[in-house]
């Protein structure tokens, strides 16, 4: 399904740049009243404005039909974090004089036994 969502996605915002790319920008009908490039539109010098409006409404709606569609599939499969990190960290052996804890979380758990490497190359400022 949602593989289905993305190919309709990229369609639409594919289409959607050529739609735009196609029109003609505010500033053009002063060139085209004096006869200049009326000829080279696609749609003839007036006859593609409601056209090419409806069209780009309609493949924006789409796109953002489609955008709140994937983000909310998406957030079906996520998670908290600390959850994903408790649950992939392998149980640690508790030594026999410690009791057990009571349940909850405990942040002891996501420290690293291996210390960070420093990576400060800057010079000090002595």
């Amino acid at each position: 399904m949602t593989t289905i969502i993305i190919i309709v996605h990229v369609l639409v915002a594919l289409l959607l740049i050529g739609v735009v790319l196609i029109q003609r920008g505010q500033g053009a009908d002063m060139g085209v009243s004096f006869g200049g490039g009326g000829a080279q539109t696609l749609f003839g010098s007036r006859g593609s404005g409601s056209f090419l409006g409806k069209l780009t409404g309609g493949l924006a709606a789409t796109f953002m039909l489609t955008s709140l569609t994937l983000a909310f599939f998406s957030q079906q499969h996520t998670g908290s974090v600390v959850e994903r990190a408790i649950a992939d960290q392998a149980p640690l052996e508790q030594p026999a004089s410690s009791k057990p804890t009571q349940g909850g979380f405990d942040p002891s758990k996501l420290k690293s036994d291996t210390p960070a490497p420093a990576t400060d190359s800057l010079p000090g400022a002595e």
